[in-house]
């Protein structure tokens, strides 16, 4: 039993059309597309609620919106949206029991929806501006070029109006704190990062002071990451990291000098970004680490422009350029495998192999009663590199793969945790 990284379906949009790996299904009119996607709850005519339902949206040129609904067969509808602006930016609800998705575009357009996608309601523009960027937390923002930040104090109802930024560099996306629908980060070119703490009332500019670059991404809080850890990524293969809802940043390593356009994380560890020139890192840190897995070989020619999740009963990777392609029936793994259900007679920890080793390991280890499991790496100083498991297992005997390409040589310690049995060992990285 192998099991994922990110625990639902990946879908990567791209600007070429080339296959991936695999079959396709489905064609497209455009290949600018932007996508994202949740669960959502319907409710019936009293308000109780119906179903969840799960659908994905994508957006592009000429007002194109499509729609699909399911966690398999994906066929993507077109839904009337009454522009023929291009759309460059959808953002669905966080939360599985909300209903309400917002669009923008350009010259100012943005879209709402309050039934899932189903609909569509063009605001009345408040400004020529291109916008790039959406969020919506029942407050909704739209961000883009010239410094523009648009707010609405309600994402159906609310009229829009401009919230002065303090810059005249083109801006390209808005993330809402997951917490706090007051906090909102912003970030653009020439390393433009704005955050503000009261609404948009006032912005502090705390930008990266090299403006050689620009910023293409925010990450989004999402169902599956309830947290306040933001990651902002953008040409140069540029990452940078906020655990203080965008007070400081800190530069990660990406491996990669092409741009990068889209990032996403599933959970607070794990996390993709996807860009120029075949372009996809992986993280297992919450974006300490950036990797390459050799399960994505994509092809140079290909241009990614967004990422995404979708929600597939057998978690199969998907790609998307003009057609859907099926990456593979198996998604990335960490390398997880069940060896055995039989029941073992206790909880055991053995020691990894081989070791020391250079760059991967295997950890062995057994449990009696199903339940959490938790597997994580730390260095010799006690900080978490990386988390191997973390979720339910059933009882057996299970072996974990940990590759450690990005990480120095040195001493590092492994520890299993579950209910009622603890247990360390160490492990040497010989390169």
């Amino acid at each position: 039993m192998k099991k994922s990284l990110i625990f639902t379906s990946l879908v990567i949009i791209c600007l070429a059309s080339m296959s991936f790996r695999g079959c396709s299904t489905g064609f497209f009119d455009s290949v600018s597309f932007a996508i994202y996607n949740t669960a959502g709850a319907q409710y019936d005519y009293f308000g109780n609620s119906a179903a969840v339902i799960f659908y994905n949206i994508s957006v592009g040129d000429n007002g194109t919106i499509l729609r699909t609904q399911g966690t398999n067969n994906f066929v993507f509808n077109q839904i009337p949206s009454g522009t023929t602006q291009r759309l460059n930016d959808i953002r669905t609800s966080n939360n599985p029991y909300q209903d309400e998705a917002a669009i923008c575009g350009n010259n100012g357009t943005v879209l709402v929806s309050g039934n899932s996608g189903l609909n569509w309601t063009l605001k009345t523009p408040v400004t020529g501006a291109n916008l790039y960027g959406v969020d919506h937390s029942y407050y909704l923002y739209a961000v883009g070029d010239n410094g523009t930040i648009l707010y609405a104090n309600e994402i159906i109802t609310g009229s829009l109006v401009s919230r002065p930024s303090g810059t005249t560099r083109n801006l390209r996306a808005v993330t809402i704190s997951i917490s706090n629908n007051q906090r909102v980060v912003v970030v653009g070119e020439k390393g433009t990062i704005l955050r503000t703490m009261n609404g948009g009332l006032n912005w502090d500019n705390v930008s990266i002071p090299d403006t050689t670059f620009n910023f293409n991404s925010l990450s989004k809080k999402s169902i599956y990451y309830p947290t306040d850890i933001f990651v902002a990524v953008g040409s140069g293969g540029r990452i940078y990291k906020s655990t203080d809802i965008g007070a400081t940043w800190q530069q990660k390593t990406s491996g990669t000098t092409n741009n990068l356009r889209s990032v996403y994380f599933a959970s607070p560890d794990s996390g993709v970004v996807v860009g120029d020139n075949g372009t996809v890192r992986f993280t297992t840190n919450g974006g300490e680490t950036w990797f390459t897995n050799a399960f994505f070989n994509s092809p140079s020619s290909r241009h990614y422009r967004s990422v995404s999740l979708v929600y597939r009963n057998n978690k199969t990777f998907t790609a998307l350029s003009d057609t859907m392609f099926f990456v593979s029936e198996e998604p990335l793994t960490v390398g997880i495998n069940h060896l055995s259900s039989e029941i073992p007679d206790n909880y055991s920890l053995s020691q990894n192999f081989p070791n020391p080793f250079n760059p991967t390991t295997n950890i062995k280890f057994a449990i009696s009663k199903a339940g959490f499991v938790k597997l994580t790496v730390f260095d010799m100083l006690g900080r978490e590199v990386e988390t191997l498991v973390n979720e339910n297992l059933n009882a057996g005997t299970y072996n974990a793969d940990w590759n450690a390409s990005n990480y120095p040589s040195g001493v590092y310690f492994y520890m299993i945790e579950t209910e009622g049995f603890t247990e360390t060992k160490k492990m040497l990285i010989l390169k």
